[in-house]
């Protein structure tokens, strides 16, 4: 059975803070597997933050969340385009003096989606479209 749940709300700090409570909220009613549940918010967490921290003006945020035989997480903002599939991995750390906090929200991401989609829309929105796959014991 599909599950549809729609989250609006403004890409600032306090915005987020909101729609992950939301999302807590929504993740809290269903029986998910923890580690399923754990990527969704990873997963959540690294897409908003980004829209919020980079997106250049983006005013809102759409964010949609489709319980289904795979887990679809669909994020619409009016920010600068940006399609996080042509963003290259950062080399790897070779010193401990070469590592840094930050710069790893898109590599988590791919890691823990198995499929990644990003369009441009016609009205000037960023739409990305990520797929989880459900743990066989939920």
């Amino acid at each position: 059975m599909e599950t549809d749940h729609v989250l609006r709300f403004p890409a600032t700090a306090q915005g987020f803070h909101d729609a992950a409570t939301a999302l807590r909220a929504i993740l809290d009613a269903r029986p998910l597997h923890p580690r399923h549940r754990h990527d969704i918010e990873i997963v959540f967490d690294e897409v908003v933050t980004n829209i919020v921290n980079h997106g250049q003006s983006a005013a809102s945020v759409e964010a949609t969340i489709r319980f289904a035989e795979e887990t679809i997480l669909t994020f619409e903002d009016d920010g600068m385009a940006f399609d996080p599939r042509a963003q290259p991995a950062p080399p790897p750390a070779r010193r401990r003096s070469d590592l840094r906090i930050g710069g790893l929200g898109i590599v988590i991401v791919r890691e823990l989606c198995r499929h990644v989609d990003y369009v441009r829309t016609s009205d000037r929105r960023n739409r990305l479209t990520l797929r989880l796959a459900v743990p066989d014991h939920e």
